[in-house]
């Protein structure tokens, strides 16, 4: 990968995962204006912040790097840790943490349904005006 495709590629997971530069700085727990500055400039981030940018996006640096597909997905240390207290709990919670992460990806896919009905919603609504206008000229 070359030095300029490191910013496309950020770009590419944000858009994957729906998030802006700001959901990214929090995640990450960088600074918004650090991670501004880096696209607003075009500038590549240094090996830490990238490593921090990873972490926040749940990828491991490898993973960031690998073109081809190849590397294994790898668990971060977050992962895990949700992996444990997950094993941990009674069989009705493991159905209630089922139940809210799914409840949450449909809010976050909420957010694009919202914006392809507001598309349809005016669409419709220039049909509705093109209609009283051809009715109107009648």
């Amino acid at each position: 990968m070359k030095e300029e495709d490191i910013l496309i590629k950020i770009t590419q997971l944000l858009d994957e995962r729906h998030w802006s530069l700001y959901r990214l700085a929090k995640e990450a727990e960088i600074s918004y204006s650090t991670l501004s500055n880096t696209f607003q400039r075009n500038n590549v981030p240094s090996i830490p912040t990238l490593m921090k940018i990873c972490d926040g996006l749940g990828i491991t640096l490898s993973e960031f790097f690998d073109e081809e597909g190849s590397v294994v997905k790898r668990l971060t240390v977050m992962d895990h840790q949700m992996l444990v207290d997950y094993h941990r709990l009674p069989k009705e919670d493991k159905r209630l943490v089922t139940a809210y992460i799914q409840g949450l990806l449909k809010v976050t896919s909420l957010y694009d349904f919202e914006d392809v009905m507001d598309d349809t919603e005016d669409l419709e609504n220039e049909s509705q005006n093109l209609a009283d206008t051809s009715s109107d000229d009648m």
